[in-house]
């Protein structure tokens, strides 16, 4: 059977800005972490994927090699409001811990143990 854990945070959009960033760091020294990505409007009611870019490449699964970090770009040109981006993990870790800069609340940082 496999573990699969989600992990979610809301991010508030800026006004004067039609991307949110997000990096992702793998902690864990051994392993590489898979992971499926999400992004939607908060308000929206299908949440409806938001474009989710690596190295301006559309992204929805990526991995995290051991000790290495990512910055992912998520379009938010059609959003007001916040977004809530989401990883989903298969194969149990042991979770994701998400870190927000009170002077920048749009810049989240997540890592993954």
């Amino acid at each position: 059977m496999s573990n699969t854990s989600v992990s979610r945070c809301t991010i508030p959009t800026q006004e004067d800005s039609d991307s949110l960033y997000v990096k992702v760091k793998n902690k864990n020294q051994k392993l590489s972490r898979q992971i499926t990505i999400n992004a939607y409007s908060k308000n929206s009611s299908t949440k409806e994927s938001l474009p989710v870019y690596v190295d301006n490449q559309l992204t929805k699964i990526d991995t995290l090699e051991p000790e290495t970090e990512k910055v992912y770009r998520i379009d938010v040109s059609n959003v007001k409001g916040q977004v809530i981006f989401e990883i989903t993990q298969k194969n149990g870790s042991s979770g994701i811990k998400i870190s927000k800069n009170s002077k920048n609340p749009s810049a989240v940082e997540l890592q993954i143990k």
